[in-house]
Protein backbone atom coordinates (compact mmCIF):
# COMPACT_ATOMS: atom_id res chain seq x y z
CA UNK A 1 0.00 0.00 0.00
CA UNK A 2 3.29 2.01 -1.17
CA UNK A 3 2.11 5.68 0.89
CA UNK A 4 -1.03 5.81 1.46
CA UNK A 5 -0.81 6.75 5.22
CA UNK A 6 1.87 9.20 4.59
CA UNK A 7 -0.19 11.78 5.82
CA UNK A 8 -1.41 9.99 9.31
CA UNK A 9 2.17 8.59 9.01
CA UNK A 10 3.91 12.29 8.91
CA UNK A 11 1.80 13.62 11.60
CA UNK A 12 2.46 10.13 13.68
CA UNK A 13 6.38 10.83 13.02
CA UNK A 14 6.03 14.33 14.79
CA UNK A 15 3.59 13.25 17.48
CA UNK A 16 6.60 10.51 18.88
CA UNK A 17 9.12 12.74 18.69
CA UNK A 18 7.24 15.49 20.29
CA UNK A 19 6.55 12.93 23.20
CA UNK A 20 10.53 12.13 23.21
CA UNK A 21 11.16 16.18 23.39
CA UNK A 22 8.39 16.93 25.77
CA UNK A 23 7.83 14.19 27.95
CA UNK A 24 6.75 16.07 30.94
CA UNK A 25 3.86 17.83 28.95
CA UNK A 26 2.26 14.19 29.15
CA UNK A 27 1.94 14.19 33.24
CA UNK A 28 -1.74 15.25 34.49
CA UNK A 29 -1.50 18.53 35.93
CA UNK A 30 -1.77 19.55 39.75
CA UNK A 31 -5.39 19.87 40.72
CA UNK A 32 -6.12 23.22 42.07
CA UNK A 33 -6.12 24.20 45.12
CA UNK A 34 -9.87 24.34 46.52
CA UNK A 35 -9.69 27.59 47.52
CA UNK A 36 -8.58 29.35 43.67
CA UNK A 37 -11.40 31.26 42.00
CA UNK A 38 -13.79 29.50 39.87
CA UNK A 39 -13.01 30.35 36.51
CA UNK A 40 -15.83 31.85 34.29
CA UNK A 41 -15.50 32.02 31.00
CA UNK A 42 -17.44 34.32 29.13
CA UNK A 43 -19.59 32.67 26.74
CA UNK A 44 -21.47 33.47 23.51
CA UNK A 45 -23.02 31.28 21.69
CA UNK A 46 -23.32 33.59 18.48
CA UNK A 47 -24.41 31.44 15.55
CA UNK A 48 -23.30 32.57 12.09
CA UNK A 49 -24.52 32.00 8.88
CA UNK A 50 -23.64 32.75 5.04
CA UNK A 51 -26.29 32.99 3.26
CA UNK A 52 -27.07 32.86 -0.84
CA UNK A 53 -29.93 34.35 -2.17
CA UNK A 54 -30.88 33.50 -6.06
CA UNK A 55 -34.23 33.70 -7.89
CA UNK A 56 -35.60 30.86 -10.25
CA UNK A 57 -32.78 31.13 -12.71
CA UNK A 58 -29.65 31.28 -10.13
CA UNK A 59 -29.26 34.98 -10.91
CA UNK A 60 -28.45 36.18 -7.31
CA UNK A 61 -31.06 38.46 -5.69
CA UNK A 62 -28.93 41.96 -4.07
CA UNK A 63 -30.24 44.42 -2.05
CA UNK A 64 -31.75 42.23 0.56
CA UNK A 65 -32.12 44.10 4.28
CA UNK A 66 -32.00 41.96 7.77
CA UNK A 67 -35.22 42.32 8.07
CA UNK A 68 -36.34 40.78 4.71
CA UNK A 69 -34.66 37.54 6.36
CA UNK A 70 -36.29 35.41 8.93
CA UNK A 71 -34.29 32.32 10.77
CA UNK A 72 -35.68 29.32 12.55
CA UNK A 73 -33.40 27.53 15.15
CA UNK A 74 -35.38 24.67 15.83
CA UNK A 75 -38.47 25.61 14.40
CA UNK A 76 -38.39 29.25 16.84
CA UNK A 77 -38.07 32.84 15.12
CA UNK A 78 -34.72 34.23 16.07
CA UNK A 79 -33.58 37.83 16.56
CA UNK A 80 -30.85 38.52 13.63
CA UNK A 81 -27.84 40.26 15.77
CA UNK A 82 -25.72 41.01 12.32
CA UNK A 83 -25.88 41.41 8.54
CA UNK A 84 -23.62 42.46 6.80
CA UNK A 85 -22.98 41.99 2.85
CA UNK A 86 -20.21 39.78 0.81
CA UNK A 87 -19.57 40.83 -3.01
CA UNK A 88 -16.77 39.79 -5.13
CA UNK A 89 -14.67 43.10 -4.66
CA UNK A 90 -11.35 42.32 -3.04
CA UNK A 91 -10.56 44.27 0.37
CA UNK A 92 -7.02 46.44 0.65
CA UNK A 93 -4.32 44.81 1.38
CA UNK A 94 -2.49 46.44 4.97
CA UNK A 95 0.91 47.81 5.65
CA UNK A 96 3.82 45.40 3.94
CA UNK A 97 5.77 43.36 6.81
CA UNK A 98 8.88 44.67 7.83
CA UNK A 99 12.11 42.37 6.78
CA UNK A 100 12.55 38.72 8.18
CA UNK A 101 9.26 39.04 9.22
CA UNK A 102 6.41 36.06 8.52
CA UNK A 103 2.96 36.42 9.51
CA UNK A 104 -1.03 34.18 8.78
CA UNK A 105 -2.64 37.09 8.76
CA UNK A 106 -3.73 37.00 4.77
CA UNK A 107 -5.21 40.40 4.78
CA UNK A 108 -2.18 41.96 6.22
CA UNK A 109 0.07 40.86 2.88
CA UNK A 110 -2.28 41.24 -0.45
CA UNK A 111 -5.57 41.90 -1.44
CA UNK A 112 -8.36 39.16 -0.29
CA UNK A 113 -11.40 38.66 -2.26
CA UNK A 114 -14.33 37.33 -0.04
CA UNK A 115 -14.76 34.84 -2.57
CA UNK A 116 -12.17 32.05 -1.93
CA UNK A 117 -13.04 28.63 -3.97
CA UNK A 118 -10.88 25.77 -3.69
CA UNK A 119 -11.00 22.61 -5.85
CA UNK A 120 -10.26 19.09 -3.43
CA UNK A 121 -9.44 16.67 -5.84
CA UNK A 122 -10.01 13.71 -4.05
CA UNK A 123 -7.84 10.85 -5.56
CA UNK A 124 -8.01 8.80 -1.78
CA UNK A 125 -11.40 7.86 -2.23
CA UNK A 126 -12.11 7.41 -6.33
CA UNK A 127 -11.43 4.95 -8.95
CA UNK A 128 -8.79 5.69 -11.19
CA UNK A 129 -11.68 5.85 -13.95
CA UNK A 130 -13.35 8.54 -12.27
CA UNK A 131 -10.22 10.60 -11.70
CA UNK A 132 -9.71 11.11 -14.99
CA UNK A 133 -13.56 11.61 -16.04
CA UNK A 134 -12.91 14.36 -12.83
CA UNK A 135 -9.78 15.89 -14.33
CA UNK A 136 -11.38 16.65 -17.29
CA UNK A 137 -14.38 18.48 -15.95
CA UNK A 138 -11.37 20.04 -13.79
CA UNK A 139 -9.90 21.08 -17.08
CA UNK A 140 -13.04 22.70 -18.80
CA UNK A 141 -13.94 24.50 -15.35
CA UNK A 142 -10.10 26.18 -15.43
CA UNK A 143 -11.00 27.13 -19.20
CA UNK A 144 -13.94 29.39 -17.83
CA UNK A 145 -12.23 30.92 -14.75
CA UNK A 146 -12.33 35.14 -14.98
CA UNK A 147 -9.98 37.37 -13.62
CA UNK A 148 -11.74 38.12 -10.88
CA UNK A 149 -12.06 34.43 -9.72
CA UNK A 150 -9.50 33.01 -6.69
CA UNK A 151 -9.48 29.15 -6.94
CA UNK A 152 -6.92 27.11 -4.84
CA UNK A 153 -6.29 23.81 -6.28
CA UNK A 154 -5.64 21.02 -3.14
CA UNK A 155 -5.20 16.97 -4.29
CA UNK A 156 -6.32 14.36 -1.50
CA UNK A 157 -4.13 11.20 -2.05
CA UNK A 158 -0.52 9.68 -0.32
CA UNK A 159 -0.67 13.34 1.16
CA UNK A 160 -2.42 16.73 1.30
CA UNK A 161 -0.91 18.47 -1.60
CA UNK A 162 -1.28 22.24 -2.40
CA UNK A 163 -0.89 22.47 -6.44
CA UNK A 164 -2.10 25.86 -6.22
CA UNK A 165 -3.06 28.22 -3.48
CA UNK A 166 -6.10 30.57 -3.25
CA UNK A 167 -3.37 33.39 -2.62
CA UNK A 168 -1.71 33.26 -6.17
CA UNK A 169 -2.69 35.13 -9.22
CA UNK A 170 -5.48 32.73 -11.25
CA UNK A 171 -3.38 33.87 -14.56
CA UNK A 172 -0.59 31.02 -12.91
CA UNK A 173 -3.50 28.65 -13.62
CA UNK A 174 -4.69 30.59 -17.03
CA UNK A 175 -1.58 29.80 -18.42
CA UNK A 176 -0.52 26.34 -17.00
CA UNK A 177 -4.78 25.43 -19.28
CA UNK A 178 -3.04 27.08 -21.94
CA UNK A 179 0.02 25.40 -21.71
CA UNK A 180 -1.54 22.10 -21.40
CA UNK A 181 -3.53 22.33 -24.38
CA UNK A 182 -0.91 23.84 -26.81
CA UNK A 183 1.39 20.71 -25.51
CA UNK A 184 -1.62 18.10 -26.64
CA UNK A 185 -2.01 20.12 -30.32
CA UNK A 186 2.25 19.41 -30.98
CA UNK A 187 3.75 16.13 -31.84
CA UNK A 188 6.33 15.01 -29.18
CA UNK A 189 9.38 16.91 -30.79
CA UNK A 190 12.49 17.03 -29.48
CA UNK A 191 12.15 20.54 -28.89
CA UNK A 192 8.61 20.03 -27.49
CA UNK A 193 10.00 17.34 -24.75
CA UNK A 194 13.00 19.95 -23.49
CA UNK A 195 10.37 22.77 -23.43
CA UNK A 196 7.88 20.74 -21.16
CA UNK A 197 7.15 22.38 -17.71
CA UNK A 198 7.36 20.14 -14.94
CA UNK A 199 6.26 22.38 -12.19
CA UNK A 200 2.92 20.89 -9.87
CA UNK A 201 0.43 23.10 -11.92
CA UNK A 202 1.51 21.38 -15.27
CA UNK A 203 1.78 17.83 -13.72
CA UNK A 204 -1.68 17.84 -12.08
CA UNK A 205 -3.35 19.34 -15.50
CA UNK A 206 -1.53 16.34 -17.29
CA UNK A 207 -3.27 13.95 -14.77
CA UNK A 208 -0.12 12.77 -13.55
CA UNK A 209 -1.60 12.78 -9.82
CA UNK A 210 -4.02 10.14 -11.17
CA UNK A 211 -3.68 6.73 -9.57
CA UNK A 212 -4.94 3.16 -9.47
CA UNK A 213 -4.69 2.39 -5.70
CA UNK A 214 -8.29 1.33 -5.57
CA UNK A 215 -8.32 -1.16 -8.59
CA UNK A 216 -4.80 -2.43 -7.09
CA UNK A 217 -5.52 -3.13 -3.37
CA UNK A 218 -8.92 -4.80 -4.02
CA UNK A 219 -7.01 -7.73 -5.77
CA UNK A 220 -4.45 -8.02 -3.32
CA UNK A 221 -5.56 -7.18 0.12
CA UNK A 222 -7.68 -9.56 2.65
CA UNK A 223 -10.51 -8.41 4.24
CA UNK A 224 -9.44 -7.17 7.39
CA UNK A 225 -6.89 -5.11 5.71
CA UNK A 226 -9.02 -4.01 3.51
CA UNK A 227 -11.53 -2.71 6.60
CA UNK A 228 -7.82 -0.97 8.07
CA UNK A 229 -7.54 1.29 4.54
CA UNK A 230 -10.87 2.18 4.84
CA UNK A 231 -10.46 3.54 8.49
CA UNK A 232 -7.45 4.84 7.41
CA UNK A 233 -8.74 6.60 4.49
CA UNK A 234 -11.88 8.08 6.82
CA UNK A 235 -9.34 9.56 9.37
CA UNK A 236 -6.98 10.58 6.17
CA UNK A 237 -10.25 12.59 4.91
CA UNK A 238 -11.80 13.79 8.01
CA UNK A 239 -8.00 15.69 8.64
CA UNK A 240 -7.70 17.26 5.35
CA UNK A 241 -10.98 18.49 5.86
CA UNK A 242 -10.05 20.13 9.14
CA UNK A 243 -6.65 21.39 7.78
CA UNK A 244 -8.52 22.91 5.20
CA UNK A 245 -10.68 24.33 7.70
CA UNK A 246 -8.78 25.98 10.14
CA UNK A 247 -6.52 27.60 6.78
CA UNK A 248 -9.49 29.50 6.09
CA UNK A 249 -10.53 30.56 9.56
CA UNK A 250 -8.91 34.21 8.92
CA UNK A 251 -10.26 34.36 5.44
CA UNK A 252 -13.47 36.95 5.61
CA UNK A 253 -16.34 36.14 3.56
CA UNK A 254 -18.16 32.94 1.93
CA UNK A 255 -15.66 30.21 1.05
CA UNK A 256 -16.21 27.09 -0.96
CA UNK A 257 -14.72 24.28 -1.36
CA UNK A 258 -15.52 21.86 -4.30
CA UNK A 259 -14.62 18.20 -2.86
CA UNK A 260 -14.36 15.68 -6.23
CA UNK A 261 -14.79 12.00 -5.65
CA UNK A 262 -16.23 9.05 -6.86
CA UNK A 263 -18.84 9.07 -3.35
CA UNK A 264 -17.74 10.92 0.21
CA UNK A 265 -16.71 7.91 3.00
CA UNK A 266 -20.06 5.95 3.91
CA UNK A 267 -21.05 7.07 7.10
CA UNK A 268 -19.21 9.92 7.13
CA UNK A 269 -21.87 12.49 8.75
CA UNK A 270 -23.51 9.74 10.56
CA UNK A 271 -25.07 10.92 13.76
CA UNK A 272 -25.02 7.53 15.22
CA UNK A 273 -21.72 5.65 14.17
CA UNK A 274 -22.15 2.43 16.34
CA UNK A 275 -25.87 1.97 14.24
CA UNK A 276 -23.40 2.64 10.79
CA UNK A 277 -21.06 0.00 12.08
CA UNK A 278 -24.10 -2.17 13.11
CA UNK A 279 -25.01 -1.87 9.44
CA UNK A 280 -21.88 -1.88 7.49
CA UNK A 281 -19.95 -4.47 9.12
CA UNK A 282 -17.86 -1.88 10.06
CA UNK A 283 -15.72 -2.00 13.35
CA UNK A 284 -14.55 0.92 14.53
CA UNK A 285 -13.54 -0.34 18.53
CA UNK A 286 -12.30 2.29 20.40
CA UNK A 287 -11.58 5.35 17.57
CA UNK A 288 -15.50 5.15 17.41
CA UNK A 289 -15.80 8.06 20.16
CA UNK A 290 -13.12 9.86 18.38
CA UNK A 291 -14.30 9.57 15.02
CA UNK A 292 -17.56 10.80 16.22
CA UNK A 293 -15.72 14.19 17.65
CA UNK A 294 -13.35 14.59 14.20
CA UNK A 295 -16.89 14.41 12.94
CA UNK A 296 -18.46 17.06 15.38
CA UNK A 297 -15.09 19.23 14.93
CA UNK A 298 -15.18 19.13 11.08
CA UNK A 299 -18.22 20.01 10.82
CA UNK A 300 -18.19 22.81 13.05
CA UNK A 301 -14.63 24.53 11.89
CA UNK A 302 -16.58 24.89 8.44
CA UNK A 303 -19.86 26.43 9.90
CA UNK A 304 -17.72 28.65 12.19
CA UNK A 305 -15.32 29.51 9.61
CA UNK A 306 -18.26 30.36 6.58
CA UNK A 307 -16.59 27.33 4.48
CA UNK A 308 -19.80 25.78 1.94
CA UNK A 309 -18.96 22.25 1.01
CA UNK A 310 -19.77 21.35 -2.45
CA UNK A 311 -19.29 17.76 -3.33
CA UNK A 312 -19.08 16.28 -7.12
CA UNK A 313 -19.46 12.73 -8.01
CA UNK A 314 -16.62 12.11 -10.49
CA UNK A 315 -17.78 9.28 -11.62
CA UNK A 316 -20.61 11.31 -14.36
CA UNK A 317 -23.65 9.92 -15.13
CA UNK A 318 -24.68 6.55 -14.16
CA UNK A 319 -26.37 3.76 -15.69
CA UNK A 320 -26.73 -0.18 -15.25
CA UNK A 321 -23.79 -1.43 -13.91
CA UNK A 322 -22.18 -3.74 -15.71
CA UNK A 323 -19.81 -4.52 -13.45
CA UNK A 324 -16.35 -2.85 -14.74
CA UNK A 325 -16.03 -0.16 -11.66
CA UNK A 326 -15.63 -3.22 -9.33
CA UNK A 327 -14.15 -6.15 -11.41
CA UNK A 328 -11.29 -7.68 -9.36
CA UNK A 329 -13.10 -6.40 -5.90
CA UNK A 330 -14.20 -9.85 -5.51
CA UNK A 331 -17.46 -11.11 -3.36
CA UNK A 332 -17.65 -8.39 -0.25
CA UNK A 333 -14.82 -5.92 -1.18
CA UNK A 334 -14.84 -3.18 1.03
CA UNK A 335 -14.86 -1.00 -2.20
CA UNK A 336 -18.62 -1.21 -2.82
CA UNK A 337 -18.97 -0.40 1.10
CA UNK A 338 -16.73 2.79 0.78
CA UNK A 339 -18.57 3.73 -2.44
CA UNK A 340 -21.95 2.50 -2.40
CA UNK A 341 -24.68 3.24 -4.76
CA UNK A 342 -26.26 6.18 -2.34
CA UNK A 343 -25.01 9.77 -2.50
CA UNK A 344 -26.46 10.54 1.35
CA UNK A 345 -22.76 11.78 2.65
CA UNK A 346 -22.87 14.16 -0.15
CA UNK A 347 -26.34 15.60 0.07
CA UNK A 348 -25.66 15.75 3.59
CA UNK A 349 -22.42 17.34 3.61
CA UNK A 350 -23.75 19.71 1.50
CA UNK A 351 -26.76 20.28 3.30
CA UNK A 352 -25.17 20.90 7.00
CA UNK A 353 -22.13 23.34 5.34
CA UNK A 354 -25.15 25.30 3.00
CA UNK A 355 -23.60 24.05 -0.25
CA UNK A 356 -24.80 21.82 -3.02
CA UNK A 357 -24.39 18.21 -4.18
CA UNK A 358 -24.13 17.57 -7.95
CA UNK A 359 -23.78 13.68 -9.10
CA UNK A 360 -25.36 11.48 -11.49
CA UNK A 361 -24.20 13.74 -14.41
CA UNK A 362 -21.37 14.18 -16.94
CA UNK A 363 -20.91 17.96 -16.86
CA UNK A 364 -19.43 18.18 -14.00
CA UNK A 365 -17.89 21.49 -14.90
CA UNK A 366 -21.67 23.24 -14.34
CA UNK A 367 -21.49 22.02 -10.62
CA UNK A 368 -17.96 23.60 -10.28
CA UNK A 369 -19.34 26.69 -12.08
CA UNK A 370 -22.17 27.20 -10.14
CA UNK A 371 -20.50 26.54 -7.09
CA UNK A 372 -18.10 29.73 -8.10
CA UNK A 373 -21.26 31.63 -8.81
CA UNK A 374 -22.85 30.95 -5.65
CA UNK A 375 -20.08 32.85 -3.81
CA UNK A 376 -20.41 36.38 -5.76
CA UNK A 377 -22.91 37.84 -3.94
CA UNK A 378 -23.72 36.93 -0.07
CA UNK A 379 -25.28 37.31 3.03
CA UNK A 380 -23.83 36.76 6.74
CA UNK A 381 -26.64 36.63 8.99
CA UNK A 382 -25.70 36.30 13.20
CA UNK A 383 -27.89 35.03 16.27
CA UNK A 384 -27.87 34.25 19.50
CA UNK A 385 -29.36 31.56 20.16
CA UNK A 386 -32.63 31.63 22.92
CA UNK A 387 -32.45 28.15 23.76
CA UNK A 388 -30.19 26.85 26.56
CA UNK A 389 -29.59 23.25 25.06
CA UNK A 390 -25.95 22.66 24.77
CA UNK A 391 -25.57 19.02 25.01
CA UNK A 392 -23.83 18.79 21.67
CA UNK A 393 -27.18 17.94 19.58
CA UNK A 394 -27.58 18.74 16.04
CA UNK A 395 -30.13 21.79 15.84
CA UNK A 396 -31.80 22.23 12.06
CA UNK A 397 -31.66 26.03 11.10
CA UNK A 398 -34.25 27.56 8.38
CA UNK A 399 -33.16 30.53 6.83
CA UNK A 400 -36.20 32.09 4.47
CA UNK A 401 -36.80 35.29 2.90
CA UNK A 402 -39.73 37.49 2.47
CA UNK A 403 -39.35 38.56 -0.90
CA UNK A 404 -41.60 36.25 -3.86
CA UNK A 405 -39.34 34.11 -6.32
CA UNK A 406 -35.89 34.18 -3.87
CA UNK A 407 -34.32 30.94 -3.19
CA UNK A 408 -32.36 30.61 0.01
CA UNK A 409 -29.09 28.36 -0.03
CA UNK A 410 -27.58 28.18 3.89
CA UNK A 411 -26.15 26.03 6.33
CA UNK A 412 -28.94 23.39 7.98
CA UNK A 413 -28.22 23.86 11.17
CA UNK A 414 -25.29 23.50 13.99
CA UNK A 415 -23.83 20.71 16.36
CA UNK A 416 -24.80 22.42 19.66
CA UNK A 417 -21.75 21.71 21.51
CA UNK A 418 -20.96 23.57 24.88
CA UNK A 419 -17.92 25.55 25.71
CA UNK A 420 -14.62 23.47 24.41
CA UNK A 421 -12.83 21.48 26.87
CA UNK A 422 -9.20 20.87 26.84
CA UNK A 423 -8.31 18.09 24.88
CA UNK A 424 -6.26 15.13 27.22
CA UNK A 425 -2.99 16.06 27.65
CA UNK A 426 -1.72 12.88 24.98
CA UNK A 427 -4.29 14.07 22.52
CA UNK A 428 -2.80 17.46 23.19
CA UNK A 429 0.18 16.38 21.49
CA UNK A 430 -1.05 14.28 18.22
CA UNK A 431 -3.40 17.51 17.77
CA UNK A 432 0.05 20.01 17.86
CA UNK A 433 1.16 17.31 15.47
CA UNK A 434 -1.28 17.19 13.15
CA UNK A 435 -0.71 21.40 12.86
CA UNK A 436 2.97 20.85 12.26
CA UNK A 437 2.77 18.50 9.94
CA UNK A 438 -0.18 20.36 7.93
CA UNK A 439 1.41 21.79 4.20
CA UNK A 440 -1.19 25.08 5.46
CA UNK A 441 -1.13 27.50 7.78
CA UNK A 442 -4.09 27.43 10.50
CA UNK A 443 -5.00 30.79 10.94
CA UNK A 444 -8.06 30.54 13.60
CA UNK A 445 -5.39 32.84 15.65
CA UNK A 446 -3.82 35.64 14.29
CA UNK A 447 0.11 36.08 14.81
CA UNK A 448 3.30 37.82 13.57
CA UNK A 449 6.74 36.02 13.61
CA UNK A 450 10.14 38.18 13.40
CA UNK A 451 13.49 35.85 12.76
CA UNK A 452 17.28 37.23 13.03
CA UNK A 453 19.95 34.88 13.01
CA UNK A 454 22.42 35.31 16.39
CA UNK A 455 24.81 33.44 18.32
CA UNK A 456 25.44 32.92 21.82
CA UNK A 457 28.11 30.33 23.49
CA UNK A 458 26.53 27.15 22.21
CA UNK A 459 26.73 28.25 19.17
CA UNK A 460 23.92 29.70 16.07
CA UNK A 461 20.87 30.55 17.49
CA UNK A 462 17.39 32.10 15.84
CA UNK A 463 15.92 35.16 17.68
CA UNK A 464 12.46 35.15 17.53
CA UNK A 465 9.36 37.66 18.93
CA UNK A 466 6.25 36.77 18.11
CA UNK A 467 3.53 39.14 18.33
CA UNK A 468 -0.24 37.92 19.02
CA UNK A 469 -3.20 39.73 20.32
CA UNK A 470 -4.60 36.91 23.05
CA UNK A 471 -7.90 38.38 23.89
CA UNK A 472 -9.68 35.76 22.50
CA UNK A 473 -8.11 33.69 24.52
CA UNK A 474 -8.44 35.30 27.93
CA UNK A 475 -11.60 34.19 30.42
CA UNK A 476 -13.09 36.51 32.50
CA UNK A 477 -12.52 36.01 36.23
CA UNK A 478 -15.09 36.62 38.91
CA UNK A 479 -12.71 39.38 40.47
CA UNK A 480 -12.25 40.81 37.53
CA UNK A 481 -9.18 39.65 36.29
CA UNK A 482 -8.62 38.21 32.63
CA UNK A 483 -6.56 34.87 32.66
CA UNK A 484 -5.76 32.65 30.00
CA UNK A 485 -3.80 29.21 29.55
CA UNK A 486 -2.03 29.41 26.05
CA UNK A 487 1.14 27.98 24.28
CA UNK A 488 3.92 28.79 21.85
CA UNK A 489 5.56 25.78 20.13
CA UNK A 490 8.65 26.28 18.15
CA UNK A 491 9.86 23.40 15.41
CA UNK A 492 12.28 22.63 13.48
CA UNK A 493 12.14 20.24 10.71
CA UNK A 494 14.54 18.74 7.71
CA UNK A 495 13.51 18.67 4.11
CA UNK A 496 11.74 15.31 4.68
CA UNK A 497 9.30 17.13 7.32
CA UNK A 498 11.67 15.23 10.00
CA UNK A 499 11.20 16.67 13.50
CA UNK A 500 15.04 17.99 14.56
CA UNK A 501 13.55 20.19 17.94
CA UNK A 502 10.33 21.19 19.30
CA UNK A 503 10.40 23.93 22.13
CA UNK A 504 7.31 24.96 24.18
CA UNK A 505 6.89 27.79 25.83
CA UNK A 506 3.26 27.99 28.25
CA UNK A 507 2.10 31.43 29.21
CA UNK A 508 -0.31 31.36 31.97
CA UNK A 509 -2.03 35.20 31.80
CA UNK A 510 -3.02 37.34 34.64
CA UNK A 511 -4.29 40.41 33.81
CA UNK A 512 -6.13 42.89 35.54
CA UNK A 513 -8.49 45.65 33.98
CA UNK A 514 -5.97 48.07 33.17
CA UNK A 515 -2.97 45.98 31.95
CA UNK A 516 -5.96 43.81 29.65
CA UNK A 517 -6.64 47.12 28.18
CA UNK A 518 -3.37 48.08 26.99
CA UNK A 519 -2.73 44.17 25.90
CA UNK A 520 -5.90 44.11 23.73
CA UNK A 521 -5.01 47.32 21.82
CA UNK A 522 -1.15 46.70 21.56
CA UNK A 523 -0.71 42.98 21.21
CA UNK A 524 1.57 40.77 23.25
CA UNK A 525 5.13 39.71 21.81
CA UNK A 526 6.58 36.50 23.36
CA UNK A 527 10.85 37.30 22.98
CA UNK A 528 13.13 33.93 23.29
CA UNK A 529 16.32 32.31 21.55
CA UNK A 530 16.40 28.51 19.91
CA UNK A 531 19.50 26.55 19.18
CA UNK A 532 19.89 26.12 15.35
CA UNK A 533 19.64 22.57 14.83
CA UNK A 534 22.13 21.29 11.66
CA UNK A 535 19.99 20.12 8.79
CA UNK A 536 16.77 22.29 9.60
CA UNK A 537 14.90 23.66 6.91
CA UNK A 538 11.57 24.82 8.26
CA UNK A 539 10.86 26.84 11.79
CA UNK A 540 6.98 26.09 12.23
CA UNK A 541 5.70 28.38 15.18
CA UNK A 542 1.99 27.11 16.75
CA UNK A 543 -0.07 29.20 18.73
CA UNK A 544 -2.41 26.79 20.53
CA UNK A 545 -4.90 27.93 23.01
CA UNK A 546 -5.37 25.08 25.72
CA UNK A 547 -8.96 26.04 26.25
CA UNK A 548 -10.55 26.06 22.89
CA UNK A 549 -8.12 24.48 21.01
CA UNK A 550 -7.91 27.25 18.27
CA UNK A 551 -4.27 27.74 16.24
CA UNK A 552 -2.23 29.64 14.78
CA UNK A 553 0.81 28.59 12.48
CA UNK A 554 3.26 30.29 10.45
CA UNK A 555 5.74 28.21 8.29
CA UNK A 556 9.22 30.01 8.29
CA UNK A 557 11.45 28.63 5.47
CA UNK A 558 15.42 28.87 6.62
CA UNK A 559 16.93 28.42 3.66
CA UNK A 560 17.42 32.42 3.19
CA UNK A 561 19.49 32.66 6.73
CA UNK A 562 21.41 29.63 6.06
CA UNK A 563 24.81 31.23 5.40
CA UNK A 564 24.39 33.60 8.82
CA UNK A 565 23.46 30.98 10.67
CA UNK A 566 26.40 28.87 9.07
CA UNK A 567 28.78 32.16 10.17
CA UNK A 568 27.31 32.43 13.79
Amino acid sequence: MGGLRQLLRRQFTVFLTLIAMLSISLFPQAKPKRNSPTTMRVATHLVTISAVATDKGGNPVTGLRADDFEVLDGGHPQKISFFSTFTDQPSPAGRPLPPDTYTNLLTRTRPMPPNITILFFDTLNSRKISQGWGMEGVRKFLGQIQPRDHVGIYVLGDDLKVIHDFTHDDSDLVQGLARYNEEHTLKETAAWKSAKDDSELARFLAGKDIHNRWENEAEILPGLERRALLDDNYQISLAALQIIGRHLAGVPGRKTLIWISDRLPSGLLSDDLESYAEATGRRFGSFSESIRGDIENMVRLMNQNGVAVYPISAEGLEAESLGFRGAGAGPGSAIPDMIGEDHGPMLELARRTGGRAFYNRNDLQTGMRRALDDSRFAYSLAYYPDHNNWKGEWRKIQVKVSRPGVIVLARGGYFALPDPRPVPPKSRIAFLSQIAASPVESTELPLIVHIAPSSSARGPEIGVIVHMNPRAMLTNQSNRHWKGNFEVMFMQLDANNKLLDATQKDVDADLDPKKYATVARKGWDLRTNLKFISGATLLCVILHDKSSDATGSVRIPLAPYSTALAAH
